[in-house]
Parts: structure tokens; sequence; C-alpha cells
């Protein structure tokens, strides 16, 4: 099985299937949301990502959100 190739941006480095993000040999500490949110993002970059698109997508169940 191939295993998918990192993401990187900057200095970072998003290793996929562990959901770690590197920068050098640092790793940098994230929750499973905020690297699912963070790799939409990368993949979807110079296109505008709205609240409405991402929540699907990122199917959390029990997710609210408030407009603040």
């Amino acid at each position: 099985m191939q295993q998918a190739p990192p993401l990187t941006f900057d200095r970072y480095r998003m290793d996929l299937p562990n959901e770690q993000l590197w920068s050098g040999q640092q790793a940098i500490p994230l929750t499973s949301k905020a690297f699912a949110v963070l790799r939409y993002l990368i993949e979807h970059a110079g296109q505008l990502v709205s609240k409405a698109e991402l929540t699907p997508v990122l199917s959390w169940p029990k997710l609210r959100t408030y407009e603040g």
C-alpha cells in the first residue's frame, strides 16, 4: 500500500497518516479537529472556504458553531 506524501507549506510539513504537523524536526501538537481543519484549508489553498462548506466535510458529531 502506498503512503500519502506529506503536505508541505512554508516551513511546515503535515504527516497525514499520523496526523502530525512538523516544523523542521519539531512536532507541533494539534488536536484532531485542528489538524483536520488545517488539512482541509491547505488542500483548498487559494479558495474561499465558508463555514457552511467546512462543517459538513469534517463531519464532527454534535458540533455546534455560533456566529460571534
